[in-house]
């Protein structure tokens, strides 16, 4: 199975980025260079949705981080949607829970920024 990775635009200057099939070592690149492109482009809220997602190696799980630290460094935020139960189980185990904000639905994950935007003045 291959990787399909769409991203939209939504209110709150969020980006969503859905991710289906799978995320291996051979194809980590397109995602990790998505990300680098939204960096690129001043877009560091961003909402991955791992709705369609049917794998993620241990490189895929590298992305996130890596998408984590570079919206973090510019005062965005990387924030999960739609974590299987078994993926949930895997950042359980990780502690990637301590790290991820991990949110159920797209609603509340773009809504979760303008929290943070009341909350911070």
């Amino acid at each position: 199975m291959s990787l399909t990775i769409d991203c939209q635009q939504h209110e709150n200057d969020v980006v969503v980025i859905a991710v289906s099939g799978e995320i291996t070592f051979e194809n980590s690149d397109q995602f990790r260079e998505k990300i680098d492109q939204l960096c690129e482009q001043a877009k560091y809220r961003m909402v991955i949705d791992l709705a369609g997602l049917q794998y993620m190696s241990s490189a895929g799980m590298g992305v996130l981080v890596h998408g984590l630290k570079r919206a973090r460094a510019k005062e965005g935020d990387l924030r999960l949607i739609n974590l299987s139960d078994k993926m949930r189980r895997v950042f359980l185990i990780t502690q990637f829970t301590h790290h991820f904000v991990v949110l159920p639905n797209l609603a509340e994950a773009v809504k979760s920024f303008s929290v943070t935007d009341e909350s911070s003045r």
